[in-house]
This record gives structure tokens, C-alpha cells and sequence, in this order.
């Protein structure tokens, strides 16, 4: 017989309300510039209690930071900070319930990361808490992409695949902070969707980093913005070691204008030692593949130096303007693809010509 939908909100709720045993989590709270450290008796997707002897009234907000106990963290990754209220006391502490951001849906009964015991380890209540505030967080950014989002995170994505999805939604939320109209950003549905898809395949904090930055720069107020989709598909198609080469050329190489508003580098050498030294391989045989690879794509130019069948003694590379813009917007970079490379625009340098010239008509007036 079907349930009606009010005995399945019950008993999701009853669900969501179990409470386990957290041994080791721990949650700091401040007291003007003093921190204190309390134990966590017990969790659940709705609240916390605290073996504390604090004394907060009842509908209190708290600010806690938990952690596995210990000395503060100041790795982002190994805690999580939380809105409380307090709800009630007894002799041995204090009980609180979250009080979340709109939109953030806590399941610690239901988490890929949790197994069905009455314990909780510390680290996979933070990954349910980061997984939770990151679907919550590209909701917001694609409203319209939310029923395919929800199942993606939770259901369709290996352990391993969704953390990097959920650090990658997390370090573009970070990124998009420091903007005036952060919670006024908004995305199209099926960028954002390519973006934490090929993204969660990210297996080094630089190709996450380097997507948050992608994920980040695809926003923008009207939530139209399709200009970074080539780019999201390109740095799907990129490993690590392709991001340093890149990177390099990219830093290293002296820009200029190769037309109209088109940037690109000028070429740079390097040695087999400088090579293996960025991509952190020994093996050069391998790195001239990537090397022609990133060609392929379109990112660099390459001109191997070689001899004969002997291991590869250098190569001179430069990037592309298809490579200096993915590697600007990938790096968080919102403004114009010159000013990242602190290059005045083209048409900036037009007028500094024109008064150039101005100038020295100028001159040679006077001096006749």
C-alpha cells in the first residue's frame, strides 16, 4: 500500500533525526578572541550535542567549527563551520539544531561515505557537511540543473569522484565571495553540469584548483555566459602535468598582440632538465607526447630540439591565445584575458600611439 506523503515527510524526518555516537569530532566556538574546544556527544543531519559547560539560552545562534579533535585546523578541508541554535540543556551539556543556508539539505544517515553503524568517524561528517553545502551552492548557481545536480552528487559519482566535485563547487563558491554581486551569480545549467562532471575526475589540488577557477568564471549576473564552454571541454581533456606545461608557457613567455584584441606569447626554452623539472616526470619520451598533445589542442606551439633516436635535449614552446585564455579563466580570472597578463588592450595601445604621433607632429612643428 502507498504511503501517503505525509507519513514519508515523517519518516524522513525521523530518519534525518538519528542521532550517533561521534567519537573523536569535536566543535570550537569563540568567546571574544578566545577559542574553546567541546566534545561532541552525538549528530545528526538536524543538530548536535555538545558535552559543554557553556551556558547559552534556549534560540541562542552559535558559530562552531567542527573538526576531529585536536588543535585548530587550518586546513579549510579538515573542518567545517556551522550555524547552531540552542535548543536545550542538561547537567552534561548543551543540545543545538543547525540552522543551514537556504537550500542545504544535510543526509549524514543517508551519505555514500557513511556505513550503516552506529559511529560516525569524524571525517565523514565533514564530507557530508562539504558535500552538502556544495550541491546547495550549484543550486543556487543552476537552478534549472538541480534535478540532474542532486542525483549526480549523491548517487551517480564514486567516492573519490564526488569530494573532488564537492572541493571543486566549494573553491568557486570562495572565488565568487570576493565579488560585489556573489550571490547574484548564476550559470547556465549545462556548463555547470560539464564543468562538476569532468571535473570530479581531478585527481591533484592543481587541476581542482584550476577548475574552481573555470566553475567560478563561468558565472555571471545574467547567467548567459556560454563563452568559457570550449574552455570547460579543453581543460576536461588536461592532466596535471599538462596544466604545468601550460602554466609555464603562459608566465614565462612575453606577451603581445597578433591582431586585433588576439594575445599571444612569445616562444621560451626549455632545457630536458627544465622539463622534467616542471612536469615532475623523468620520463621524456612522455613529456614530448603531452607536448605534442597540448598542440594538438591548440594550446602551444612546439618546436622539439632532438637528435637523432637519443632522449629529447629541449624544446622551445609558447602559448597560444586559445592557451592564455583557458589558463587566465581556469586561474579564477573574471576581467579581460590582457589584464591577467597585466597587458594593456589594444585599443589602449592605439591611443598611446595616437598621442605618440600627436606629440611628435607636435615637435616638428615648432622646431620648423
Amino acid at each position: 500500500m502507498m504511503r501517503s506523503k505525509r507519513e514519508q515527510i515523517a519518516n524522513d524526518t525521523q530518519a534525518r533525526a538519528v542521532r550517533r555516537q561521534t567519537p573523536e569530532l569535536s566543535a570550537y566556538h569563540w568567546t571574544g578572541a578566545d577559542a574553546h574546544q567541546d566534545d561532541v556527544r552525538d549528530i545528526s543531519s538536524t543538530g548536535v550535542f555538545l558535552l559543554t559547560g557553556e551556558t547559552w539560552v534556549p534560540g541562542e545562534i552559535v558559530s562552531l567549527t567542527l573538526q576531529r579533535r585536536g588543535p585548530l585546523e587550518g586546513d579549510l578541508e579538515r573542518r567545517v563551520r556551522v550555524q547552531a541554535r540552542t535548543v536545550r540543556r542538561d547537567p552534561t551539556g548543551v543540545g543545538l539544531s543547525f540552522v543551514f543556508p537556504e537550500g542545504m539539505d544535510l543526509r549524514l544517515s543517508e551519505s555514500p561515505f557513511m556505513e550503516e553503524s552506529a559511529r560516525f568517524e569524524p571525517e565523514d561528517i565533514l564530507r557530508e557537511f562539504r558535500l552538502a553545502e556544495a550541491i546547495a551552492f550549484l543550486e543556487r548557481l543552476a537552478p534549472e540543473a538541480a534535478p540532474q545536480l542532486r542525483p549526480l552528487m549523491r548517487e551517480g559519482l564514486s567516492n573519490f569522484r564526488m569530494a573532488s566535485a564537492a572541493e571543486i563547487a566549494l573553491r568557486a563558491e570562495r572565488i565568487l565571495a570576493l565579488e560585489q554581486d556573489a550571490e547574484r551569480m548564476r550559470a547556465l545549467p549545462d556548463l555547470v553540469l560539464h564543468a562538476i562532471e569532468s571535473g570530479s575526475w581531478a585527481d591533484t589540488d592543481l587541476m581542482i584548483q584550476h577548475w574552481a577557477g573555470m566553475l567560478a568564471t563561468t558565472c555571471t549576473i545574467d547567467g548567459q555566459d556560454s563563452s568559457n564552454s570550449q574552455l570547460i571541454s579543453l581543460l576536461g581533456q588536461m592532466t596535471a602535468a599538462h596544466m604545468r606545461l601550460l602554466k609555464t608557457a603562459c608566465e614565462r613567455g612575453t606577451k603581445y598582440y597578433a591582431g586585433s584584441d588576439r594575445l599571444a606569447a612569445r616562444s621560451i626554452r626549455l632545457s630536458a632538465r627544465e622539463l622534467m623539472d616542471t612536469t615532475g616526470s623523468r620520463d621524456l619520451i612522455r613529456i614530448h607526447r603531452d607536448l605534442e598533445y597540448l598542440a594538438d589542442l591548440g594550446l602551444l606551439t612546439v618546436t622539439v630540439r632532438s637528435v637523432s633516436f637519443s632522449p629529447m635535449q629541449g624544446t622551445d614552446i609558447a602559448a597560444t591565445n586559445l592557451g592564455l585564455q583557458l589558463f587566465a579563466r581556469s586561474s579564477g580570472h573574471r576581467g579581460s584575458v590582457p589584464a591577467f597578463y597585466h597587458m594593456p588592450t589594444q585599443k589602449a595601445l592605439e591611443l598611446d600611439s595616437v598621442r605618440l604621433e600627436a606629440t611628435n607632429g607636435s615637435a616638428t612643428s615648432a622646431i620648423a
